[in-house]
């Protein structure tokens, strides 16, 4: 199947073409713009060369706005897009110049926005669970375990169909620093979606913190990531560390959400 039978997109005076999650041949010289969802891996690009001089198609590229690469002299190269989280939204811009055209190899790593998604993952001593939202039928889940510098799957899953799932694989962890994550895959088109990766330390004893009664800040036992959550599951304050300040929260319920549990909290 060649990369265009996947491509939908929109044609500008200025002759830029924004596509949903392909390559495509552009009818003019100008602009590709590459619109998506990170989903962990890089974009490849095939740079052709232009005229006598060695000069190649590419001009420069733009990731978010911001310009990545120019003046670039490879037959293909690479756009690193390591830097996003999993499912955060990427916009990639390609300048080229008259008389050849660029072309994206792998468009398809950077899916179109969708209702799908997972809801939650969580891992503790005995298993990992997740949920989802927005699931339609054709779906696999594939549990992946992170070993020797490779992801692994260790179980596949029909998923359950019912717009919402709630799932549980009884795992056993490696010693040390254990890594999860799930790739979901739609049977029909091939897109493929992933969920963080969580870690988790068998050995390691769960993170505490003080005070439950806050009169400015909460003190973690070990850094680690963490969100602070109101009653309505607003997400107020994100980050990594051992200290979160907490002073200009009103008085009320709160929640501490740490290694993949919720812990309740009053400020005073």
């Amino acid at each position: 199947m060649s990369f265009s039978a996947f491509a939908s997109f929109t044609r500008f005076s200025a002759g830029a073409l924004v596509l949903a999650v392909a390559s495509f041949q552009p009818l003019r010289a100008g602009e590709i713009v590459l619109n998506g969802v990170y989903q962990g891996k890089n974009l490849f690009v095939q740079n052709p060369a232009v005229g006598q001089d060695k000069n190649y198609c590419v001009d420069e590229v733009y990731v978010n706005d911001v310009k990545k690469m120019s003046a670039i002299k490879q037959s293909a190269f690479e756009i690193d897009l390591s830097d996003f989280e999993i499912d955060a939204e990427v916009t990639v811009k390609i300048v080229f110049k008259d008389g050849c055209t660029p072309k994206i190899m792998n468009p398809q790593v950077l899916r179109p926005s969708a209702t799908f998604q997972f809801s939650n993952l969580a891992v503790d001593d005995n298993s990992v669970d997740w949920t989802t939202t927005g699931e339609t039928p054709k779906y696999l889940f594939y549990v992946e375990h992170f070993v020797n510098g490779n992801w692994l799957a260790i179980k596949k899953f029909e998923a359950k169909n019912t717009g919402a799932g709630i799932y549980s694989l009884p795992v056993t962890h490696s010693p040390g620093i254990n890594k999860y994550r799930i790739k979901a895959q739609n049977e029909d088109d091939h897109h493929m979606f992933y969920s963080k990766v969580v870690e988790f330390d068998p050995d390691a004893k769960p993170i505490t913190f003080f005070p439950k009664s806050v009169t400015s800040k909460i003190t973690l036992s070990r850094p680690t990531g963490y969100e602070v959550v109101d009653a309505k599951g607003n997400v107020l304050k994100k980050g990594t560390g051992t200290e979160i300040s907490l002073a200009e929260l009103k008085t009320g319920v709160y929640y501490l959400n740490i290694e993949n549990r919720k812990e309740k909290f009053f400020k005073k």
